[in-house]
């Protein structure tokens, strides 16, 4: 039961859908006690779009079409959330000359070029990805590479969460509290457990091991990248960092087929 609501807590967090107050009585807003349940909120966050996705082949969508769409059902459902943090490190990280300046940028709710061309490409990969995916595998097995996507997404998340200091003090990340390691960990298995069973049963083993190898490479990328940059992680870069793996674990997977 505590792990049933943590993920509804963190499913409040991460999306737009509506969740009972009964599942928050007593919590503090902390949201480092939630993170266990973030791989299992992925899941239920892509469940609207699983469904788009059942329609759009009922009535036979091209796949690009598809693909898009899902992409869409997944912005709605988690109110461009992670989308809006990619376009803030973007703009911050190559926008600014300095630590405060970047921070400063990052918070500043405006988006600029860098911001505007990385959500392009963004939303471009995913698509681009999603239809491949479609293409080779077929509805139903995308449904399942859908779901274990967004559930490791969020698990890489948490470990990027607890593996970086606070670089704002105040900030939503630095409020929230750094989870601790056993709590990372646990959201970390969990999801690379999702992510064997949906990656393997669609696209074999190749397809996980190619997968979870280019999200490693991402994951210290980005950690240098904003160590280098900012001294650490906001809640925009765990957004981004999302956003990232998104991208590493669907790419590996076409490499893959």
């Amino acid at each position: 039961m505590d792990l049933v609501k943590e993920t509804m807590r963190a499913l409040a967090f991460l999306s737009r859908l509506p969740v009972p107050p009964r599942w928050f009585d007593g919590y503090d807003g902390s949201l480092n006690d939630t993170v266990r349940g973030f791989p299992l909120a992925g899941i239920i966050i892509a469940l609207p779009a699983s469904i788009v996705l059942l329609i759009a082949a009922a009535l036979d969508l091209p796949e690009i079409v598809t693909a898009l769409l899902i992409i869409t059902a997944l912005i709605i459902t988690s109110g461009a959330l992670h989308e809006d943090g990619l376009a803030d490190v973007a703009d911050g990280f190559y926008g600014g000359s300095t630590i405060e300046r970047r921070l400063a940028i990052m918070k500043d709710s405006t988006i600029g070029s860098y911001g505007t061309l990385v959500l392009i490409l963004s939303v471009l990969l995913r698509t681009a990805l999603l239809a491949t995916t479609l293409d080779e595998l077929g509805s139903f097995r995308t449904l399942v590479v859908l779901i274990g996507t967004e559930a490791a997404s969020r698990a890489v998340l948490v470990k990027f969460w607890q593996s970086l200091p606070s670089a704002r003090a105040g900030g939503v990340a630095d409020r929230a509290g750094i989870p601790n390691a056993d709590e990372s960990n646990f959201a970390l298995i969990l999801g690379a457990t999702i992510l064997a069973m949906s990656y393997g049963t669609a696209g074999g083993l190749s397809s996980v091991i190619i997968a979870i190898f280019l999200t490693a490479l991402v994951f210290y990328g980005f950690s240098a990248l904003c160590r280098e940059k900012i001294g650490g992680q906001t809640g925009d870069a765990l957004g981004a960092m999302q956003q990232l793996a998104t991208i590493s674990l669907l790419l590996g997977l076409v490499i893959a087929l």
